[in-house]
């Protein structure tokens, strides 16, 4: 039953990336407002999947037994997700070489 439950949020996940992905394509823009729909929607997809995240692992660990992680390694975590978020705000965003 749980493996059924995870393969349909998965499935509803990719399913609206796709429509979002056809939808920008498909829509008559300049590239600059497609660029910039596209930065805005991977900036949404990003807070809801890591909204979800956060309550996923609540959720397993009030299941688990397993205490909070420390306030040290939320600030950690905080200071490197904060990195990463204005990385990505950047004009030239991260960089992707490889």
């Amino acid at each position: 039953m749980q493996d059924t439950k995870g393969k349909v949020i998965f499935s509803l996940l990719a399913g609206a990336t796709a429509g979002i992905v056809a939808g920008l394509l498909l829509a008559p823009e300049t590239g600059d407002e497609a660029r910039a729909d596209i930065k805005e929607s991977a900036g949404k997809l990003n807070k809801d999947l890591a909204k979800l995240l956060k309550e996923g692992k609540a959720r397993l660990d009030s299941f688990t037994g397993k205490a909070p992680v420390s306030s040290g390694q939320q600030n950690a975590d905080r200071t490197a997700a904060d990195d990463l978020l204005s990385s990505m705000n950047q004009p030239n965003g991260p960089s992707t070489d490889i």
